[in-house]
């Protein structure tokens, strides 16, 4: 058995940080995990119960799928509760494929920062058990190993996605703000030429379109590699 264990601190507040957490994936940082699948959610006494099926793509070499006999595309069952009187998350998790012989059980807790406001404080906690196969304890190394590297682009996916939502609520701030404006303009026309209301008017239209084809094309640039890269680990496991 060895454990991994890990902090890390985001520059971000917990709502940020909690939200950026659901909408992580996909994502162009992390694309070990190919599929998320909620199975049941549920508010109790103001806490956010979800059970979730978590699909992804260890990346282990071939040599060690064919010792333990695994598929590519292997799952787990994520459970989190959500506390937001209290201001904590915990995300629990353990693999649903070939747990005969790899048994991988992940701790996950997000709390405001004791000391810094504004900021979060993540604790991450991997216990990787190997069994019934030979080299016990340099399979549980490499194991531990994927997680580390995992854990490192989970954190950059959270950045990714926080860096992204904070993008298109500014943009769609803007075209509130557009909307607004343009409504003044129209209360005004009574009053001003409409020479002159026209164009402002017209001049708002094609700025809030060029803020909504800029958008999509974000998000298409975003998607698309992400989405590609997610049909071929599928693919890559039916094949097997």
């Amino acid at each position: 058995m060895k454990i991994w264990t890990s902090e890390h601190v985001f520059n971000h507040s917990w709502e940020t940080v909690t939200g950026g957490q659901w909408q992580k994936y996909p994502n162009p940082h992390n694309q070990a995990v190919v599929g998320t699948d909620v199975v049941e959610r549920k508010v109790e006494n103001g806490i956010l119960h979800t059970s979730r099926i978590i699909s992804s793509d260890w990346g282990l070499a071939d040599w060690v799928q064919k010792l333990i006999g695994a598929n590519k595309v292997c799952y787990a069952h994520e459970y989190s509760k959500v506390d937001p009187a209290a201001r904590v998350m915990e995300m629990h998790s353990r693999n649903l494929s070939f747990n005969n012989v790899v048994t991988m059980e992940e701790k996950m807790t997000y709390r405001p920062h004791p000391e810094t406001s504004g900021h979060t404080l993540m604790t991450q906690e991997t216990v990787v058990t190997v069994q019934g196969v030979p080299l016990t304890s340099y399979m549980e190394g490499i194991i531990v190993n994927t997680v580390s590297s995992n854990s490192n682009k989970g954190r950059e996916a959270i950045e990714w996605i926080v860096d992204k939502l904070g993008k298109e609520c500014s943009a769609l701030s803007i075209s509130s703000s557009l909307d607004k404006l343009k409504t003044e303009i129209l209360d005004l026309k009574h009053t001003v030429a409409d020479s002159i209301i026209q164009p402002a008017k017209q001049s708002i239209d094609d700025l809030q379109e060029r803020i909504q084809v800029d958008l999509q094309k974000l998000g298409s640039r975003v998607a698309q590699p992400v989405m590609l890269k997610a049909e071929e680990n599928l693919a890559a496991s039916k094949s097997l």
